[in-house]
């Protein structure tokens, strides 16, 4: 699979220093999220280290995930069903009564932890659903060289 990731800069090195640790957006299409320039990267991937967030809890060691799930109830004051359909995108944070503070914000936190939760069971990344239809979190980590400037 060829995916693609725009960056407002240069990426000569991938950190997990920020929001989402060392795991970047790319799409199925070029696309353009910065209002000047930006470097467009094309990545080749194999479907098979990518799984879908609503199948990570239909995984045979999806008991693995219990620590992200009470991680995120416990961050946002939900229960362990909410938190799990959180992550398994069935519901979103949009959807849930209660809940204060920023819900932009809350459901890139998710993300990343949906993200996380395909590194535990094995996967370099997740097809998420966002504004731009299917995104995919893919893990880059000591992976820069995979990355090809378009």
């Amino acid at each position: 699979m060829k995916l693609f990731h725009t960056s407002p800069n240069e990426i000569s090195t991938i950190t997990s220093a920020g929001r989402f640790g060392s795991f970047l957006f790319f799409s199925a299409r070029i696309y353009t999220v910065t209002a000047g320039e930006a470097v467009v990267y094309s990545l080749e991937i194999d479907d098979d280290s990518i799984v879908e967030a609503g199948r990570l809890f239909y995984h045979e060691d999806a008991a693995r995930l219990q620590p992200l799930v009470d991680e995120l109830a416990a961050r946002l004051g939900i229960d362990e069903d909410d938190a799990e359909a959180l992550i398994g995108e069935s519901k979103s944070v949009f959807d849930l009564d209660g809940v204060e503070g920023d819900l932009g914000e809350m459901s890139w936190d998710v993300q990343t932890i949906t993200a996380r939760a395909a590194g535990i069971l094995g996967f370099r990344g997740v097809a998420v659903s966002d504004e731009s239809g299917t995104s995919y979190l893919i893990d880059m980590a000591g992976r820069e060289g995979e990355l090809e400037r378009v």
